[in-house]
C-alpha cells in the first residue's frame, strides 16, 4: 500500500478524521437515524430503494458525528466501506478530486482485485493528474474499480458536500453508475437548494432527511448529562433544570451548547450560573459577538488572539501548534512556549487542538462570521489583508539566511532539512497562495518577492523537489503570474524588478516541463546541473550558470525555451492518425503500422500491423488497453497490453470516425452512407444500426447526400454530422434520436459556409462543441439548444479538445498552432513552425502535453501557457481577482536545414569529432568549443553519410553513405590543422546497405559487414576476403587489439573467434551469452576499453518486454592455443539496469559510460564489480535532447560527452565531476534516495559507504 499511498496522494490523515468525530460521539447517541425505516431500506438495497441518502441539516447540528457513526455501524458489521469528510479552507480536503483519490485507496486497500488494477497503474507508468476529479474517474473508477467484481456492496459516507469546493461535477457523475454497480451513497450537507437542483437535474433517486430539532434532543441531553459532573451544581433537581433549561435554548444546535457548557465551567455558584444563561443569546451570531466582546476584556491578550485567528483562518491547510508558535513569533516578534495550553481560552474556545496536534477552528460558522462583510470588531478578518500579511511573513522567512543559496556545497540537503524552521514546509509551498489572496497595489510584498528570486529562489526550489510533487512550482508561477497582472492596474509593468520576476515565472514552468523529472530524481541538481543548460536568454542562467565549478555546456544551445519537447520522425511512411491515453500515445502510418510510444520518456513502446491499408483512425477507449483502428474500410479492435487483436470488422464503405460508448462496451462508427453502426466490444458482433440525414427545418422530406464531417463523441452520447454547405446536424447515440441543427448563419439561410473540422468539448458538465469553418471563423455552440457562444477568427482545419475540456487547440494550413480557453475562445499560446500540413493533434491525458503530426513526423509539445492554465486552485472565494487579461505567448521554431543534419560522428581519440552529414559531407568539429572547423571532403551530393570508422595509428578516416559506398582518407595534421592528405585510399560500393565498418588496430585492413556478408579490404583497396553470411538481424563484429590475428563475431547467442586476413572460421566459440535464459535478445553494441582487455555489450529487449535487456562485462585474454587464440569470461553483468539503459556511449579510463532512460550520464567503475553492485549519475542531458531519432554520444579525450544535437553537437565539460552513487539491492533494484543528497567539495572526498547505501552521495570535484 506503500505505493499506491504516494501514487494517489494519501496522507496519513484519514482515520484521524473518522476519530475525532468518533471521540465526540457518546454512547447511545445517533441512534435515531441508524434506526429510521428509510435508512434500513437504503442500507439493505431493498428493491426500489435509492442507492443514494442525502441528510440535511443547520450548521452544528451532529451532522459529521452521524456520519461517523454510520461508517463505524458499517465496520462493526464487515460491510465495505469508504468515507470522506469534506473541510471547507483545507486544500486537501475541500475538493472532488481529494475525495475520489481517497475513495480509490480506501476501495484498494479492502479489495484485492482493485489494488491490483491501481497497482497495474502505477507501475505502468500512467500519470494521472491529483486535482483533476474527471480523469481521476474515468482513470480509475470507470475504467478499472466498477468492472472489477464487488463481493458486496460498497458504501460511500460523503460528509459536508456543501464544504466542497466543486460538489456540482459529483452528482453527475454518481448518476453515470451502473444500477448493477453495488455503490451506496450517503452524503451530509446542510440545507442546500444547489444541492437539490442538482439532483433534479440528474433525475437522481433519493431518500432525503433533514435532521430536526427533535432528532437532536436525546442526543444533546446525552451530553448535557455527561457534562453535569463538571458544572458547579450538586443538587439532582437543580441540574435536571439546567439541562432541561439548555435543551430548550439550545435549538437542536451542538455547537451552541459546547460553547454554553465551556462558559459554564468557569462558574462557580447558582447565581452565576443563571447569569449565563440569562445573558447568553440562544442565535450562534450573537453568542459569537458575545465570546469577542470577552475576549477584548484582556487588553494584553487581543494581539496574540488576533494572530491566531488570523493564522487559524487564513491558513491555506490547518497549522501544527509547533508551527503556529514560529508563525508567531515571525508575525509578532513574540515567543510563546505553551501555546498549547492557553490557546483555546485566548480565543474564547473558538478554536481548538485537534488529536493530530493542529490548530482548528471550532465550526465552519465561525469563520464565516469573522470573514463577513461589513463586520466591525477588533478580531474580525478581512481576508485580503490578513492574507497580505501572511504572505510577508512566509517570505521574510523565505529571505532569511536559514535559506541561503551556497556557491560551495559542503554539507548534504539532510543535514541542511535537519536545521530548518518548522514553518519551512508550509512557507515553501504556500506563500504564493497567500500573495494571490492580497491586494496587488501595495509595496511591500512585492519588494520582499524581489528579495526572494534575487537570494534564495534555488534553495526553495530544491526544498519543493525534495518534498516530490512539483506542482507547486506550477501553481507558483500562476499565482505570480496573476498577482503581477492585478499589480499592473496600480503600478505600470515597468522596471528591472518586474522583468526579473515576470521572468522566474516564465522559467519556473519551462523547469518543471523540462526537467522535471531530473529534479525530482536529484534535487540538488537545480544549483550546479540545471542553469547551465537552460537557455542564455533565461534568468536562471543568466544569474547561475557561472557557479565556480559547475556543469558547462558549449556547442548547440539554446537562446529561449522550445515547448516542442521532441520531434519524432518515421522515414518513408507519412503519419496519419494519433491518439492519446494515460501513459501511452501512439501514430498511425500510410504503411499500415500502429506505433506505440511512452508518454513521459517518447520511447517506443511497441508496433501493431493493421494490414496493408494506411491507419486513418485511432481512437483509445476510457483507459489505455482498448485501442480501434481503422483504414478506410477496416476496424480492428487491440489489446495494448498483449498486442492482441481482439477482432476484426471489414466493409465496403468509407469511415467517417470512430469511437467508445462512455464505459467501452460498444464501438462506434459512422461511414459514408449515413450509416451508424454499433459492435459488442467483447465479441465483435455487430448489435445494430441507424441511419442518420440532413434534417430540413418545418418539412417531412430529408436529404439523403453524402456527409462531408461527422464526429462521435462517447462521452455526451452525441453523434454530429454535416454536410456540404448545410448546418451540422446533431444525433442523440443513446435513443438514435435527432436532437437539432447548429447553424452559423441565420436559421433561415439555405446555404450556410462549409465546415472544415468540428470537435465536441469532453466535459459533460460544460456541453459544449467547436466548430471551424471554411471563412476562417471558429465557432463554439451548445450542442443541446444550438446556441452560439462564441467566435474568433482562427482560420483552423485541425481541432482538438484537451481531456478536461478546458482548453482548445487548432492547427491551420500555415503550420501554426493556437490555443484557446474552450468556453471563451481567449487566445492563450501561439506557436508558428515553418512545417506546414498539420493533419491532427491530440492531447496527452495531463492536460499540458499534446501531439501534432505532420508529413512524416510528430511533434511532442508541452507549452508553459498549458502548464499554468491546468494548474488550478481550490476554487476558493478568497482568490483576489481583479479582472486581469493576460498576455498570450507566442513562440516560434524554425525548422532546421535537414541537409546540415548529422547522420554519424566519431571521435579522433583527442579533443576533435569527425561528423557526417545528410548531404554527404563529411567535417571536423572542436570538442573544446562546440564549433564546426571545416569540411573534409564529401561524398555525393545528398548521399547521406551513415557510418565513420577511424584508426588512430594510422590517421585514416573510413566513410560510409546511404549508397553504401565506401570510402577511406588519410588525414594529417593535429587539433584545428586537421585535413584530408592525398587522394582516396578505397572508394567501393558493396551494393548492399552497410552495418558496420571495422579498422584493424594497425588501419591496414578494413572489415566491412553487410546483412549477408562480411568482407576485408586492404586500406590501398584490394579486397582480401570474404565470407557469405545467414540472414542475421543482430550481429557485432570486436576487435579488442590485443591479437593481431584474430577477431571476434557476436552473434547468435555465442561469441565466436574468426582470422582477421581470410575470415576463416569460426575458430572457436569463445563465450555463450546468457545461456541461464536461452532468449537471445537483440545485441545493440559492444565497447572495448582502451587497452582492449575488457568489453562490454549491451543486449536490448523487445519493446514489449524491457526485462530482458541485458548489460554484461567480458574479459578479454589471449591463449598460445590455436584452437582458442581469444578467451572471454564473464566479469560481470549488470542485468538488473539493462532495462533502464538507453544506449552505451563508450569507456572513459576505467568506467563504461552510459546513458539511462531517464537522461542521465551514468558509468560504472570497472575496478569495483567484483566488490559491489553500483553505478554512478553523474549529469542529465535534458529530454527535449536526447527523446527522439538515433542517438550519437562520443566521449572526448577529457572526458567530455558529445551529443549531437540538430545541425551540430552539444558539449558537456566537467559533467563527470558530479557523483552521485546508486547502490543495487541484491535482488537487483536500484537504492532510492531517503535522507538528500550529500555534495562534497575537493577537500571532502572520503566517505564511508555502507552495505546498503540509502542516499546519494555527490562529489563536486
Amino acid at each position: 500500500m506503500k505505493a499506491l499511498t504516494g501514487y494517489l496522494n494519501q496522507g496519513d490523515l484519514l482515520d484521524n478524521d473518522l476519530a475525532a468525530c468518533l471521540d465526540r460521539q457518546l454512547d447511545g447517541t445517533c441512534h435515531w437515524l441508524t434506526d429510521d425505516t428509510e435508512y434500513k431500506s437504503w442500507r439493505a438495497g431493498a428493491d426500489g430503494a435509492p442507492k443514494l441518502l442525502w441528510l440535511s441539516g443547520k450548521p452544528a447540528t451532529g451532522k459529521s458525528t452521524l456520519a461517523a457513526h454510520a461508517v463505524k455501524q458499517f465496520y462493526d458489521c464487515n460491510l465495505d466501506c469508504c468515507y470522506f469528510f469534506f473541510k471547507h479552507g483545507d486544500k486537501s480536503k475541500s475538493t472532488v478530486a481529494s475525495m475520489l483519490r481517497s475513495f480509490a485507496y480506501q476501495m484498494a486497500s479492502t479489495n484485492p482485485n482493485i489494488r491490483s488494477e491501481i497497482l497495474a497503474m502505477h507501475d505502468n507508468g500512467v500519470l494521472v493528474d491529483a486535482d483533476d476529479e474527471r480523469t481521476l474517474w474515468r482513470s480509475i473508477f470507470l475504467s478499472r474499480v466498477f468492472r472489477t467484481h464487488f463481493h458486496q456492496p460498497y458504501f460511500w459516507v460523503i460528509d459536508a458536500l456543501d464544504e466542497c469546493t466543486d460538489f456540482a461535477c459529483l452528482l453527475p457523475m454518481l448518476a453515470k453508475i451502473d444500477k448493477n454497480i453495488p455503490i451506496r451513497v450517503f452524503i451530509t450537507s446542510r440545507p442546500s437548494s444547489a444541492i437539490k437542483t442538482l439532483l433534479l437535474q440528474e433525475r437522481l433517486l433519493v431518500f432525503t432527511k433533514q435532521i430536526s430539532a427533535e432528532n437532536s434532543h436525546h442526543d444533546i441531553r446525552c451530553l448535557l448529562e455527561a457534562s453535569a459532573p463538571f458544572l458547579p451544581i450538586d443538587d439532582p433537581i437543580a441540574c435536571e433544570s439546567l439541562i432541561a433549561k439548555i435543551l430548550h435554548k439550545s435549538n437542536g444546535c451542538f455547537l451552541w451548547v459546547v460553547l454554553v457548557l465551556k462558559e459554564l465551567e468557569t462558574t462557580h455558584s447558582e447565581q452565576q450560573i443563571q447569569e449565563v444563561l440569562d445573558g447568553v443569546p440562544s442565535e450562534m451570531d450573537s453568542l459569537y459577538t458575545r465570546i469577542l466582546e470577552t475576549m477584548a476584556m484582556t487588553p494584553r491578550n487581543r494581539k496574540l488572539a488576533r494572530a491566531i485567528l488570523r493564522w487559524t483562518i487564513c491558513a491555506v491547510r490547518p497549522l501544527t501548534v509547533d508551527e503556529l508558535k514560529e508563525a508567531i513569533r515571525l508575525d509578532l516578534g513574540e515567543v510563546v512556549p505553551r501555546l498549547e495550553r492557553t490557546v483555546e481560552s485566548l480565543c474564547g474556545h473558538l478554536v481548538y487542538i485537534d488529536r493530530n496536534s493542529k490548530v482548528q477552528i471550532i465550526h465552519q460558522t465561525v469563520r464565516a462570521f469573522l470573514t463577513q462583510n461589513g463586520f466591525v470588531s477588533e478580531f474580525a478578518i478581512d481576508r485580503p489583508q490578513e492574507h497580505s500579511r501572511l504572505a510577508e511573513v512566509c517570505l521574510q522567512y523565505l529571505c532569511s539566511d536559514e535559506l541561503k543559496s551556497s556557491r560551495y556545497r559542503r554539507r548534504g540537503s539532510a543535514a541542511r532539512a535537519a536545521k530548518r524552521s518548522v514553518l519551512a514546509e508550509y512557507a515553501t509551498i504556500y506563500f504564493s497562495e497567500h500573495i494571490v489572496r492580497s491586494p496587488s497595489s501595495g509595496d511591500n510584498q512585492f519588494a520582499m518577492l524581489s528579495s526572494f528570486f534575487n537570494a534564495n529562489i534555488l534553495t526553495w526550489i530544491e526544498i519543493v523537489a525534495e518534498a516530490g510533487d512539483l506542482y507547486f512550482l506550477t501553481k507558483t508561477a500562476k499565482n505570480l503570474k496573476a498577482f503581477m497582472e492585478r499589480r499592473a492596474k496600480y503600478k505600470p509593468p515597468l522596471g528591472q524588478q518586474v522583468h526579473a520576476i515576470g521572468s522566474w515565472i516564465q522559467d519556473l514552468i519551462h523547469i518543471v516541463t523540462n526537467f522535471g523529472k531530473s529534479l525530482l530524481t536529484s534535487p540538488p541538481s537545480i544549483h550546479f546541473l540545471i542553469p547551465p543548460i537552460c537557455p542564455q536568454n533565461s534568468i536562471i542562467y543568466r544569474q547561475y550558470h557561472e557557479y565556480p565549478r559547475c556543469l558547462a555546456i558549449v556547442g548547440q544551445s539554446e537562446l529561449e525555451w522550445d515547448d516542442r519537447l521532441s520531434c519524432i520522425t518515421f522515414r518513408g511512411s507519412q503519419v496519419l492518425a494519433i491518439a492519446s491515453r494515460d501513459n501511452r500515445f501512439v501514430a498511425g502510418l500510410s504503411d499500415g503500422r500502429i506505433v506505440l510510444y511512452h508518454t513521459s520518456t517518447c520511447q517506443e513502446a511497441g508496433q501493431l500491423a493493421h494490414g496493408t491499408e494506411a491507419v486513418r483512425f485511432l481512437v483509445f477507449g476510457s483507459s489505455n488497453v482498448l485501442l480501434a483502428s481503422g483504414g478506410r474500410q477496416t476496424i480492428i479492435l487491440w489489446d495494448t497490453n498483449t498486442g492482441a487483436r481482439l477482432w476484426t470488422v471489414n466493409f465496403k464503405e468509407r469511415l467517417f470516425t470512430i469511437g467508445f460508448n462512455e464505459d467501452d462496451t460498444i464501438l462506434m462508427a459512422t461511414n459514408i452512407t449515413n450509416c451508424t453502426l454499433y459492435w459488442n466490444v467483447a465479441t465483435g458482433e455487430e448489435l445494430e444500426k441507424f441511419f442518420v440525414s440532413d434534417q430540413v427545418e418545418d418539412e417531412s422530406n430529408t436529404y439523403q447526400s453524402p456527409p462531408i464531417h461527422a464526429q462521435i463523441c462517447g462521452e455526451l452520447n452525441l453523434l454530429a454530422v454535416c454536410y456540404r454547405q448545410r448546418p451540422i446536424n446533431l444525433w442523440d447515440l443513446e435513443d438514435r434520436s435527432f436532437i437539432g441543427q447548429f447553424h452559423k448563419s441565420a436559421a433561415d439561410l439555405y446555404h450556410g459556409p462549409l465546415l472544415v473540422v468540428m470537435v465536441f468539448n469532453p466535459n459533460p458538465d460544460l456541453n459544449l462543441a467547436a466548430a471551424s469553418y471554411q471563412d476562417g471563423d471558429l465557432v463554439i455552440f451548445d450542442p443541446w439548444n444550438q446556441k452560439q457562444q462564441a467566435i474568433v477568427e482562427a482560420n483552423a482545419h485541425v481541432l482538438a479538445a484537451s481531456p478536461d475540456g478546458a482548453t482548445l487547440a487548432t492547427g491551420d494550413s500555415g503550420g501554426t498552432i493556437q490555443i484557446f480557453d474552450f468556453e471563451t475562445l481567449q487566445l492563450l499560446y501561439r506557436s508558428t513552425v515553418n512545417d506546414f500540413d498539420i493533419r491532427a493533434i491530440t492531447f496527452a491525458s495531463n492536460n499540458t502535453r499534446f501531439f501534432d503530426i505532420r508529413r512524416d513526423h510528430c511533434n511532442v509539445w508541452e507549452p508553459s501557457a498549458i502548464v499554468r492554465q491546468t494548474a488550478t486552485g481550490d476554487g476558493s472565494s478568497e482568490y483576489c481577482s481583479e479582472g486581469v487579461t493576460g498576455d498570450v505567448e507566442t513562440m516560434g521554431t524554425q525548422v532546421s536545414d535537414d541537409s546540415q543534419a548529422i547522420t554519424a560522428m566519431i571521435s579522433d581519440g583527442g579533443d576533435l569529432l569527425f561528423c557526417g552529414q545528410e548531404s554527404g559531407s563529411v567535417v571536423v568539429y572542436e570538442a573544446k568549443t562546440g564549433r564546426r572547423i571545416q569540411e573534409l571532403y564529401s561524398h555525393s551530393a545528398n548521399a547521406a553519410i551513415m557510418l565513420l570508422e577511424w584508426n588512430y595509428q594510422e590517421a585514416i578516416l573510413a566513410s560510409v553513405d546511404r549508397s553504401s559506398r565506401i570510402q577511406t582518407r588519410k588525414i594529417s595534421g593535429k587539433g584545428s590543422d586537421r585535413r584530408v592528405a592525398g587522394p582516396t585510399s578505397l572508394d567501393q560500393s558493396v551494393g548492399q546497405a552497410v552495418r558496420q565498418v571495422l579498422f584493424h588496430s594497425s588501419g591496414t585492413m578494413l572489415l566491412v559487414s553487410t546483412l549477408s556478408s562480411d568482407q576485408i579490404w586492404t586500406s590501398d583497396g584490394h579486397q582480401l576476403a570474404s565470407r557469405n553470411a545467414s540472414v542475421r538481424q543482430s550481429w557485432q563484429w570486436i576487435d579488442c587489439g590485443l591479437s593481431t590475428h584474430y577477431l571476434l563475431l557476436a552473434v547468435d547467442g555465442q561469441v565466436q573467434s574468426f582470422d582477421w586476413r581470410t575470415l576463416k572460421g569460426p575458430i572457436s566459440a569463445v563465450l555463450r551469452i546468457h545461456p541461464e535464459t536461452g532468449h537471445y535478445s537483440p545485441l545493440v553494441s559492444t565497447k572495448i576499453s582502451s587497452q582492449g582487455s575488457s568489453v562490454c555489450a549491451y543486449f536490448r529487449g523487445p519493446p514489449s518486454d524491457r526485462g530482458l535487456a541485458r548489460l554484461r562485462f567480458w574479459s578479454v585474454s589471449t591463449s598460445a592455443s590455436t584452437t582458442q587464440p581469444l578467451l572471454l569470461a564473464d566479469i560481470a553483468n549488470f542485468d538488473q539496469i539493462g532495462s533502464e539503459v538507453k544506449t552505451v556511449i563508450g569507456f572513459y579510463k576505467l568506467h563504461l559510460l552510459f546513458l539511462d532512460q531517464g537522461g542521465w550520464i551514468c558509468s560504472i567503475n570497472l575496478e569495483r564489480t567484483a566488490k559491489e553492485k553500483a553505478y554512478t549519475r553523474h549529469f542529465f542531458i535534458p529530454y527535449g535532447w536526447h527523446c527522439s531519432g538515433e542517438l550519437m554520444l562520443a566521449i572526448s579525450a577529457k572526458g567530455s560527452i558529445v551529443l549531437v544535437r540538430k545541425n551540430g553537437i552539444a558539449v558537456f565539460h566537467r559533467g563527470l565531476d558530479f557523483e552521485d552513487r546508486v547502490v543495487l539491492d541484491t535482488d537487483g533494484d536500484a537504492g532510492r534516495s531517503q535522507t538528500g543528497s550529500h555534495w562534497r567539495s575537493p577537500v571532502l572526498e572520503n566517505h564511508i559507504d555502507s552495505p546498503r547505501i540509502a542516499e546519494h552521495q555527490w562529489d563536486h570535484r
